[in-house]
């Protein structure tokens, strides 16, 4: 397991401040934009941003201790605040997940509206506010990812939101323009329309599932954020 304390140099006992403030001497030491795009700080500035993500939340700082065994017990989960641009990047990485590691039929029309539903004008709103530009960026990569498993005209529609999100960012922007390439979702994986699934009769048990799970994770979201 990764010693994410020491990828951001701070000892196991330190404060959330101590962590932001590692995190953003770090960041600007090895952002590849300061680098002249260089792989290899590339590398050294993400496994920096996931530490930061893991130790910044409390909650989620605390989980990562009790798998360390540094503490003897598991605190309790925290109240929901008000939403982070943290939080909203673990939502979208755990949409993903479901997307690539469902291991089933995804229903695209499902997909999208619960992103879409994320990407309201007030969330995107706070997330440039927030000008948490490093965090902002990885969001973008989930939801290209994302997009993958997309209709066309659902891409459309993402895309003004995540320039919107890039906020004026070039290199993020170019990113975003690849949606506009051909792209097939990954092998061994069958996306379907709702109307793909009428025109074939009662959908797979594994279809409705999906739906199920992604309605449920809609409404989750929609009431934590």
């Amino acid at each position: 397991m990764k010693n994410h304390y020491q990828i951001l140099g701070v000892p196991s006992n330190c404060s959330q401040a101590d962590i932001k403030k590692a995190y953003r001497q770090l960041a600007l030491q090895h952002h590849p934009d300061k680098n002249s795009g260089d792989s290899e700080s590339e590398e050294i500035f993400k496994e920096i941003l996931e530490s930061y993500i893991i130790l910044s939340d409390e909650e989620t700082r605390s989980e990562y201790d009790y798998i360390r065994g540094a503490k003897s017990g598991y605190l309790h989960r925290t109240e929901p605040g008000r939403p982070t641009p943290i939080k909203f990047l673990t939502h979208f990485k755990k949409i993903k997940d479901v997307a690539v590691h469902s291991g089933g039929r995804i229903n695209r029309n499902a997909l999208f509206k619960v992103v879409d539903g994320l990407l309201t004008e007030d969330n995107l709103n706070f997330l440039v506010r927030e000008r948490d530009i490093s965090i902002n960026n990885l969001i973008i990569d989930e939801l290209i990812t994302i997009a993958i498993f997309m209709e066309g005209e659902a891409k459309q529609a993402i895309m003004p939101k995540l320039k919107r999100l890039a906020d004026g960012n070039t290199r993020m922007l170019n990113r975003i323009e690849t949606l506009n390439e051909p792209h097939s979702a990954p092998s061994g994986f069958t996306v379907t329309t709702i109307s793909d699934n009428l025109s074939e009769g009662p959908p797979p048990a594994a279809v409705i599932l999906m739906f199920v799970l992604f309605f449920l994770l809609f409404l989750l979201l929609y009431f934590v954020l």
